[in-house]
């Protein structure tokens, strides 16, 4: 999916964190095949619907990765601690962005393909009026992308999701909570 550039907020990085185990899926589910497309690709085209820059954090080097960053134009960010979880990886990603100091960053997962780039751009809009983190909620579960500014970085790597601070956005749509943990959900989106 090309990128809008009028639709496209300046000093805008997406991160998509794709460095999970996937223990649950039994594979390697980043290259699960969703409507022709490794279940990667859906989590990389929303984040470049919206972000003209996009980070992909992986474990390791990948061929399929070249592949496919070659078609949905990413950057790579190896992440050789991910086994530690989300925030590792989270980590590896700020730690990429610390002298730049962008504006906002949109941190996506992997394998959440069906998030609505409509919620995306409300989110952005939230994050900019608050000047806080905005996370999306959908009957009361709490979701992705996370839109954080750039000022909060150092909060969200050192603490994660600011509770008290942050704010919570309901959003109609269910694909801001719907992951791909094993087959079965795969197979319920298909």
């Amino acid at each position: 999916m090309p990128v809008d550039a009028a639709a496209v907020p300046p000093d805008l990085v997406g991160v998509v964190l794709a460095a999970g185990r996937a223990e649950r899926f039994g594979s390697d589910k980043r290259w699960a095949e969703l409507r022709g497309e490794p279940l990667l690709a859906h989590a990389l085209a929303a984040a470049r619907a919206v972000c003209e820059r996009v980070l992909v954090v992986v474990e390791m080097p990948d061929p399929r990765l070249d592949r496919l960053l070659a078609r949905l134009p990413a950057e790579a960010v190896i992440c050789p601690r991910a086994g530690e979880g989300l925030a590792a990886s989270r980590r590896c990603a700020i730690d990429r962005l610390a002298d730049e100091r962008p504006d906002g960053v949109l941190f996506f997962l992997g394998d959440m393909p069906m998030v609505p780039i409509d919620q995306v751009r409300h989110l952005v809009e939230h994050m900019r009026s608050a000047g806080r983190p905005v996370r999306p909620v959908h009957d009361s579960q709490p979701g992705h992308p996370v839109a954080c500014p750039g000022g909060w970085l150092d909060h969200l790597a050192e603490r994660g999701f600011p509770a008290r601070e942050g704010r919570l956005i309901d959003c109609a749509h269910p694909g801001v909570v719907r992951d791909v943990d094993c087959p079965a959900d795969l197979a319920a989106l298909r």
